[in-house]
């Protein structure tokens, strides 16, 4: 009798123990803190290497594996964008002492500041205040829509319908929501109802369905370090009469068939840059949410979780591939934290110096109106991270202490 006891207690203990560990997943304050600053660096990365190759090659990927930051001066045999900033990045690093706000990173910005005004649970009316206060600058195609529909009178999601917003399929919501994931690390399934509710504001119908992809796999990358099984996860929040994740099929399946990236790319723009059939112009193909979007499943992909590997096809693969750059340099920082960023992307950007921190802890804002123009990185992690913990402990995690060390333990 005594022998059954001690083995039915044994039982119990190990099956609450068990259960513990599938019901959460723990992380400790330090390493969630490190896979937040590798989004937000990660995201910086990403724009800035993509900058001087944003819509130049459409046909055909880059002739050249994009492995870090071209300028003007890096221009022979390769065609970029050489009269704005963006073929000039390391003069504006230099300029500036460090990051600068662009819509990868700044319309995030804003949702930050509007989180913490009116909480996790920001309605659309208080995002749209937002937006009219900030955002008025910088801003293009279903956002540039969006902002003129809520001068007109209009609240997201309004903004974003399909009778209202003619580039609802376009690629401006999975590049501005990325921030939701962090919100909601090891949650893809508040994050991706939060994301989802943040790119209604520009979008509607599968134009939406690459911010929900990005957003889980963003999310789950908090816990899960396999990237096919990341990309799974991903898919099963996609509706599977989407146009997307048929795409998504494809691009899965044609990853196993082909060794070349650039194989797989040349099937996507064969079968996906005509969507949607609905816009005659070129131009509005290359900014669908559907052909970016698929880009980037592909990256991550044939990336396998490496930061130059992922970033770099990525960009490389064209289009508006500055926004991919970010988005999918941004899952990888959040998979293997800030750590797996090469120091020469974050401290080595301008030409003149090196800096001692990751850009300098600088984030130049001059594209937001109403927002500090100075904002050092380190406070921008830190709050993302004071949301996260809060956004943990409300949906059912615990915050404990165990020798010394704060760990989380986010209910899965």
């Amino acid at each position: 009798m005594r022998e059954k006891i001690i083995v039915f207690s044994f039982l119990v203990v190990f099956g609450s123990s068990l259960g513990l560990s599938q019901e959460y997943h723990t992380i400790s304050k330090k390493e969630l803190r490190s896979k937040i600053e590798g989004y937000w660096l990660g995201q910086l990365v990403g724009n800035y290497m993509g900058f001087p190759f944003e819509f130049v090659y459409s046909a055909d990927p880059a002739p050249v594996f994009i492995d870090k930051y071209y300028n003007v001066t890096d221009s022979s045999g390769i065609k970029m964008n050489h009269t704005d900033r963006r073929g000039n990045v390391n003069i504006f690093a230099d300029a500036l002492g460090g990051a600068w706000s662009d819509d990868d990173s700044d319309i995030e910005f804003v949702t930050l500041h509007a989180v913490e005004e009116h909480g996790l649970d920001i309605n659309y009316q208080e995002i749209t205040n937002a937006w009219k206060k900030h955002i008025n600058r910088f801003i293009w195609v279903s956002n540039r829509k969006a902002r003129d529909l809520m001068d007109q009178g209009l609240v997201a999601p309004d903004t974003g319908k399909k009778e209202n917003n003619p580039y609802w399929y376009a690629i401006d919501p999975q590049l501005v929501n990325e921030i939701w994931s962090a919100f909601y690390p090891a949650m893809p399934d508040k994050a991706v109802e939060r994301a989802e509710w943040g790119a209604r504001i520009t979008s509607d119908d599968w134009g939406t369905h690459p911010t929900m992809f990005y957003a889980a796999l963003c999310s789950a990358a908090f816990y899960e370090k396999d990237i096919a099984k990341l990309y799974d996860i991903g898919m099963s929040y996609i509706p599977k009469d989407s146009p997307f994740y048929k795409g998504l099929q494809d691009v899965k399946r044609w990853h196993k068939e082909n060794s070349d990236w650039k194989t797989t790319r040349e099937l996507i723009k064969n079968n996906y840059l005509a969507y949607p059939k609905v816009v005659d112009n070129p131009f509005y193909q290359e900014v669908s949410a559907m052909v970016n979007g698929l880009c980037g499943a592909m990256a991550i992909l044939y990336g396998e979780g490496d930061f130059i590997k992922t970033t770099g096809i990525a960009v490389s693969a064209g289009y508006d591939c500055d926004n991919q750059g970010a988005t999918c340099a941004g899952l990888i920082g959040v998979l293997n934290g800030a750590g797996c960023i090469p120091r020469e992307l974050t401290h080595e950007m301008g030409y003149n110096e090196k800096w001692d921190a990751p850009f300098n802890n600088q984030y130049i804002n001059y594209s937001r109106d109403g927002l500090p123009n100075l904002t050092y990185i380190s406070d921008i992690i830190d709050r993302i991270l004071a949301i996260s913990e809060r956004a943990i402990l409300e949906n059912g995690g615990k915050k404990t202490e165990e020798s010394g060390t704060t760990i989380y333990h986010i209910k899965a």
